[in-house]
């Protein structure tokens, strides 16, 4: 199979080396003093007939971008209120075409007019669907998490799971750079992130071989706010958020750029406090072919706080203009801590009263990261050579501490037996070591060719030490059963190639990635090791026509792979109470998925897309009953599982239009079906739903700086991992803001699910037993935010960097609050 790929990719490799790329139009738009302008309508017409190619808005900086443009002549336009109207002629024959313009005020200019067009809330391209943060009212005083629950196609779950289009196993990056979390830890980082730092939100199903291969349906890719102008310049936003429990965000940019050097800087402090409750009930058997002999009422309410910190600071030097030298450090220090309580009711199989359990647990899970990074980009000649190199050092270091106290009561009170009392010391040490390189080649009739490699080295250190109370000599001693240290060790090598032509209005691009994989697994405590070594390849391939200027119809294939998140290999347990846990499997395989998307994109506004998507041994949670010899009540324990394999086909519609001049719509909607077929605890399953998304945006614009927005989502009954039917879902938000301080500052209020529409319920029906789930949290709130603009904004904005650190920290798994 290997050398098929191989011979393949170099049979394609040979046909587009004729070829011709598309073509980037990029620049920046200024007043005739050098004052960078925001909000200018830039349109791209077609030099020979003046047709409406693209049109776009220039950012905070003044910068715009038409990408994916076939190369020819063009006529760029810019036009803003209070200034003449600029046309300049474009010659698109390079791979990346940069302008710079300068507008003129207008000799009739009226005073205190001001330019008030905004970037859209959706943007639909061929190759991903762009979300413009601030675009939303009803975004301020949110979380990282909310943001990406409102995004077409993304649903979350009620354990923070994300799905793109009905398929799990989705790659979360920041600016480029993989967050380096998963689970239970990733969705703690988003919550913890306040959308004040968001710009844009990048959704791309298929990336190319330059990505790394992990992530099952793609990436999604946050873009933070960056100040780049010359001179001094910086924003602050803070949020006051009234719920059941008060919660507060605050964030700070600041920028310096002067000369050949520029300094920047964010800085961000939430103090987050709220409630997740959940209710399980559950019925339970030896197997289906028994009847129910014990059945079990449980209510858990739980309150977690954070107060974290996060910052990031950096420098890049222009040493001539062919050579940027890059540093940045950035870090999050968070103290989190969660506490339940819940008492679950024990019936027999007459449903008679026999037992009940009470339980206390808390968890103090101080958490600290610091991410080092240093790049260099390196242009050689002047056809568009470019070398770039990055460098990462990232650790994380946490200390947390874990009790749960549990006694078990006869129906009159009285103990049951002895309390069942756990304590847990667990610290973690994860070390992420990595090199990147790539390499870009302009090749003859504008053809582009594209390689690179990527070093990785991971190292995990988990040292869980538990004791349990001897109630009979009065002391605590050592928990053999669920003390582990284990240590983990992987080691990925990685190669790619790409290739892409422009054949007039066809268009091909064809890649290669070869990942290497060695890792090794060893649990000190009880003397187990495992060892793997597998190499892997992963094409892509992409295919676009243009029927015209309006109309583009493409088609992508790839495949890709997940792995295991670090800590989920880890067999140590995460106690909820006596009878409830959490447990990691270090017997999990990594995850293979296939993916075919064809899509059809009109004037950038309207994007249709049908996908087809095969996944083998997945990796999905799971419940397991046990029950203990001498102990007539059953134990549920939740752990990741090779359970099955999964086809996904899915239908996805988004559009995204100025219905008049005060009133904008973002709408998309994605009907899919998910077919699992596999074992879970012992049994063959062979489940398949149909289910449906759909999510609705309205902007509203007034006259005197005045917005408003009502948006909304829903989700219809699915299948959540396999095995847990997911009943429907949704909420609304409504919003608004005005402007003040001489347009440099902004209130928003936002009134996020008024009416408590959004919780989670669920049921799994396996072979030992029939289970209801109901979770909710504090997720109504009032909210309002102030945002303030300082500084002079000139100059062009610095380069967005992807560093070399790439899916390993997606992968790292902590714990924390819930």
């Amino acid at each position: 199979m290997k050398k098929i790929y191989l011979l393949t990719v170099f049979l394609c490799a040979l046909f587009v080396a004729k070829a011709q790329s598309p073509v980037k139009i990029t620049g920046n738009i200024q007043t005739a003093e050098k004052k960078a302008l925001e909000a200018v309508t830039v349109s791209l017409l077609r030099a020979k007939d003046s047709v409406l190619v693209k049109m776009e808005i220039t950012d905070k900086n003044g910068a715009f971008e038409f990408a994916n443009i076939i190369a020819g002549k063009y006529l760029l336009v810019a036009d803003a209120i209070g200034f003449e109207k600029l046309y300049k002629p474009v010659a698109a024959e390079n791979s990346h075409v940069h302008e710079e313009m300068l507008l003129t005020a207008s000799a009739q200019v009226l005073s205190g007019v001001s330019v008030t067009a905004r970037r859209p809330l959706v943007e639909n391209r061929i190759d991903k669907t762009v979300v413009n943060v601030d675009a939303s009212p009803t975004n301020t005083g949110l979380s990282a998490m909310e943001v990406l629950e409102k995004s077409p196609g993304v649903t979350v779950n009620n354990d923070g799971a994300i799905s793109l289009k009905g398929k799990q196993g989705v790659r979360i990056f920041i600016d480029g750079k993989p967050a380096y979390l998963s689970g239970q830890d990733l969705t703690n980082f988003l919550k913890n992130m306040s959308s004040s730092q968001l710009d844009q939100i990048e959704i791309m199903s298929q990336p190319s071989a330059k990505y790394d291969a992990s992530g099952n349906t793609g990436i999604i890719n946050i873009k933070t706010k960056k100040n780049a102008s010359n001179g001094f310049n910086g924003n602050f936003s803070t949020s006051a958020i009234f719920a059941k429990y008060f919660k507060n965000t605050n964030n700070i940019n600041v920028n310096w750029r002067k000369g050949k050097t520029n300094y920047y800087a964010n800085y961000g402090f939430s103090y987050w406090e709220g409630f997740n409750d959940i209710s399980i009930n559950r019925s339970l058997r030896a197997d289906r072919n028994t009847p129910f002999n014990r059945y079990s009422e449980q209510s858990t309410f739980g309150r977690f706080s954070g107060y974290p910190h996060n910052f990031k600071i950096g420098a890049d030097y222009y040493a001539s203009k062919k050579t940027t030298l890059g540093v940045a450090v950035n870090g999050l220090f968070d103290s989190r801590k969660f506490k339940s309580t819940g008492r679950a009711n024990i019936y027999d199989s007459l449903k008679q009263f026999v037992q009940y359990n009470d339980a206390v647990s808390e968890t103090n899970d101080p958490w600290n990261n610091i991410g080092i990074n240093l790049n260099l980009q390196q242009k050689i000649g002047e056809k568009g050579q470019e070398v770039s190199v990055d460098a990462d050092y990232i650790l994380y270091r946490t200390k947390g501490k874990q009790y749960s106290y549990n006694y078990l009561y006869n129906p009159d009170n009285t103990l049951s037996e002895d309390p069942f009392l756990l304590n847990g010391y667990l610290p973690a040490n994860i070390d992420i070591y990595s090199l990147k390189s790539d390499y870009k080649l302009p090749l003859k009739k504008n053809a582009t060719f594209e390689a690179g490699i990527k070093l990785s080295y991971v190292k995990t250190d988990n040292d869980a030490q538990y004791t349990v109370y001897d109630g009979n000599n009065d002391k605590w001693v050592n928990d053999e059963t669920r003390s582990n240290h284990f240590i983990y060790k992987e080691n990925i090598n990685a190669a790619y190639i790409n290739l892409q032509k422009q054949i007039k209005k066809f268009g091909v691009q064809l890649g290669l990635r070869a990942e290497q994989t060695i890792a090794e697994g060893n649990q000190l405590s009880k003397n187990i090791a495992f060892k793997r070594n597998y190499t892997k390849l992963f094409p892509t391939a992409y295919f676009s026509y243009q029927l015209n200027d309006n109309n583009t119809l493409g088609l992508s294939y790839g495949r890709r792979i997940e792995r295991p998140g670090y800590q989920d290999l880890n067999p140590f347990q995460y106690q909820l109470d006596r009878y409830t846990y959490r447990e990691g499997n270090p017997n999990l395989q990594p995850q293979f998925s296939h993916n075919i998307e064809a899509s059809y994109n009109y004037k950038g506004a309207l994007n249709v897309s049908v996908n087809y998507t095969t996944v083998s041994d997945i990796i999905n949670d799971v419940l397991i009953t046990t029950q203990q010899p001498g102990d007539s009540n059953y134990t549920t324990f939740q752990t990741k599982q090779n359970i099955a394999s999964n086809k996904n086909i899915g239908l996805a519609v988004s559009y995204s239009a100025k219905l008049a001049k005060w009133w904008s719509i973002s709408v998309s909607a994605n009907v899919f079906n998910n077919h699992y077929k596999g074992t879970i605890d012992g049994e063959a399953i062979d489940l398949g739903l149909t289910s449906y998304q759909a999510n609705l945006s309205n902007q509203f614009t007034f006259n005197k700086g005045w917005t408003a927005e009502v948006s909304g989502f829903y989700l219809a009954k699915n299948l959540e991992s396999s095995a847990i039917l997911s009943l429907p879902m949704g909420m609304f938000s409504v919003g608004g803001g005005k402007k003040i301080l001489k347009d440099k500052g902004s209130i928003r209020v936002n009134i996020r699910d008024p009416f408590y529409l959004m919780s989670f319920r669920g049921s799994t029906d396996l072979n030992r037993g029939y289970t209801q789930i109901h979770s909710y949290w504090d997720n109504r709130r009032a909210i309002i935010t102030f945002t303030y603009r300082f500084g002079k904004n000139t100059g062009t904005a610095p380069r967005r960097r992807t560093t070399g650190a790439d899916a390993e920290q997606n992968r790292v798994n902590t714990g924390g609050q819930q």
